[in-house]
């Protein structure tokens, strides 16, 4: 475990650190999780949740995060997680209302705590809350299943704040497939989900590119003109996991300006440690390049942190193990936080 030196601690809160997928507000809309109030990991390796929470992000240096809205599946099929099959028995209505009703959390918040908390539609707006001392959440929807397979639900949700969709979660939807079932392997995009492609780059909305198979993004990245993410994921060079990236598709992400962000979680790297997270960071840029690493936590998602990752607090590692591998400051500041943020700016300006 690197030494978090007094320099590298002095660099770490300088930068706009930017976290591209948490959890979070799925334990506020299940649990009544208080994300202003300061909580504790309650189980050895962090599992599951307890990760993130604003007192913890200020300790971390984090200063923003595109926030999960998750959305009961209307289906689970016996191979997905057992997390997954208690969300669809806790939770019941329409896919919209829940997407909307989990946004509404977040600006419930905002209004009860103006001075710390942001809802951010735009790179150039997060900045600026950011500058102001505020905690800025931008909003992205994990499945279109929370869409209900209509456009006019899509922009529904945009004109309340939604600013980043992910295609798929764990479930087939009216758009596309993910990389659960092998049965989904060779499937693209319907129909529908061109349209809704379109529909995203009209309303100027980021496309997540997590979960989704590997003909699906085939599809996206051949299809899509805009910078795309693929939020939380890792590199399949590195860990042998459906869910992360082949070099192929890291080197598309990049051609298209977009970004990867690498997760915490055992899944996504194996039964490693810190010095792991950072061997999938350090494998896309050299697959990537300097402007395509980012932060893609998946912190209160259900995952099992490898060690040294238990929580938001252990972020400055990260800078100081970058530094102690031979990275510029350049090269930290766009992984933590500013390669992210270009896209975000890019995209929904």
């Amino acid at each position: 475990m690197p030494v978090v030196s007094a320099e590298a601690l002095a660099l770490h809160h300088e930068c706009l650190v930017l976290d591209l997928h948490v959890d979070t507000l799925l334990w506020t809309r299940l649990f009544g999780y208080d994300f202003t109030s300061a909580h504790r990991n309650r189980l050895p390796r962090a599992p599951f949740g307890w990760h993130v929470d604003l007192p913890r992000a200020r300790e971390g240096g984090l200063r923003a995060a595109v926030l999960g809205l998750v959305v009961s599946p209307r289906e689970v099929r016996s191979e997905l997680i057992l997390p997954l099959k208690l969300l669809a028995r806790l939770e019941s209505g329409a896919g919209i209302e829940q997407t909307l009703a989990t946004l509404a959390l977040w600006q419930a918040a905002e209004r009860a705590h103006p001075a710390a908390l942001a809802l951010v539609r735009s790179g150039s707006e997060l900045r600026r809350a950011v500058s102001e001392g505020r905690f800025a959440g931008l909003a992205c929807l994990e499945g279109s299943h929370g869409l209900e397979g209509r456009l006019e639900n899509l922009r529904r949700a945009h004109e309340r704040g939604l600013r980043m969709l992910g295609l798929v979660h764990f479930q087939a939807t009216e758009a596309a497939h993910p990389m659960t079932v092998a049965a989904f392997d060779g499937l693209g995009l319907t129909a529908f989900g061109h349209e809704l492609l379109a529909e995203l780059e009209a309303l100027r909305i980021v496309v997540d590119l997590a979960h989704l198979n590997a003909a699906g993004v085939d599809d996206v990245l051949a299809r899509l003109r805009a910078p795309c993410v693929a939020s939380h994921t890792g590199c399949r060079a590195l860990h042998d996991h459906p869910r992360n990236l082949t070099d192929g598709q890291i080197r598309r992400i990049a051609d298209g300006g977009g970004v990867v962000g690498i997760a915490v979680g055992t899944s996504f790297l194996g039964n490693g440690s810190l010095e792991t997270f950072l061997d999938h960071v350090e494998h896309v840029l050299k697959v990537g390049g300097a402007e395509v690493p980012a932060l893609g936590s998946d912190w209160d998602g259900f995952v099992v942190p490898v060690r040294g990752m238990e929580d938001v607090r252990c972020l400055p590692r990260l800078t100081a193990g970058l530094l102690a591998r031979g990275h510029s400051p350049e090269i930290v500041r766009g992984f933590l936080g500013e390669n992210a943020l270009r896209v975000l700016t890019e995209v929904c300006g």
